[in-house]
């Protein structure tokens, strides 16, 4: 595919870091149109925005350099800052960029339950380019399949081009990523409407995309995202299991202390 979209002189700008901002713009306009609908404050929608593009950058980045390359960067931490050379890792971004936002609604003394579902609803907006990127880059590539559908990576760039699947049919993990992100986007719209307490969105987002998530994970092929037990399991999986339990427990406690 293209990991780096267009160079300034020498650097790089790549293809993963491009659709983060691209996801960042596309999200904040829908949660702001929610927003609006919902009589709440574009203010801190926009401040959520800007919280987001950086966390999920810094977290992004923690990621790879913690999971998927920590002698690489051990051996010279200055590579650490080489941002334009790649190195991202989209749970991370995630896990980061939720954090960040509990701790500013919890500090701006803002309705957790509300704002956690028009985040909730722009959560498949963000996954969809997000994934997109990580097909551009080459990267959470699958593992090798005899038929259809596949996708081949033969730029010499691309992560799986360099982790010596380069030329090799491969799951389209990624496109798997971006079709469930369309499907949950609908999904999570249609909990919207028949809601019955706020954050029932928030906590229908954990449940789906732990579950789905946790199903694509058995046919990704790029195994420094962390493997366990001879790669009968993965660290998104192991991830994607407390988000399950998460969910279950906010629907449960949403049903009983919470309402519209």
């Amino acid at each position: 595919m293209r990991p780096f979209l267009f160079h300034i002189g020498s650097i790089g700008v790549p293809s993963f870091f491009f659709m983060i901002m691209v996801a960042s713009l596309a999200a904040t306009w829908v949660a702001i149109k929610i927003a609006r609908r919902e009589g709440l404050s574009e203010i801190a929608i926009l401040d959520l925005a800007i919280i987001a593009i950086t966390a999920s950058m810094i977290g992004a980045r923690v990621f790879h350099v913690v999971v998927e390359a920590p002698d690489y960067y051990w051996e010279k931490p200055i590579r650490i800052f080489y941002f334009w050379k790649g190195g991202f890792v989209s749970l991370g971004a995630f896990i980061f960029t939720a954090l960040s936002w509990l701790i500013y609604l919890r500090k701006r003394k803002l309705d957790i339950g509300r704002y956690l579902d028009v985040t909730a609803n722009i959560a498949p907006v963000i996954i969809f380019f997000v994934r997109m990127g990580c097909l551009l880059n080459g990267c959470c590539f699958g593992n090798p399949t005899p038929g259809w559908p596949y996708i081949v990576f033969s730029n010499p760039s691309s992560t799986a081009f360099a982790m010596k699947y380069g030329n090799v049919p491969l799951h389209p993990t990624q496109i798997y990523f971006m079709i469930n992100a369309v499907v949950m986007f609908f999904v999570l719209l249609l909990v919207r409407r028949f809601r019955k307490f706020y954050g029932q969105v928030g906590a229908a987002f954990l449940m789906y995309y732990g579950v789905t998530r946790f199903f694509i994970e058995f046919f990704r092929g790029d195994e420094d995202r962390g493997v366990y037990f001879n790669g009968a399991i993965s660290t998104g999986q192991i991830v994607m299991v407390l988000f399950f339990a998460a969910g279950v427990t906010m629907w449960r406690w949403g049903r009983k202390t919470s309402h519209l």
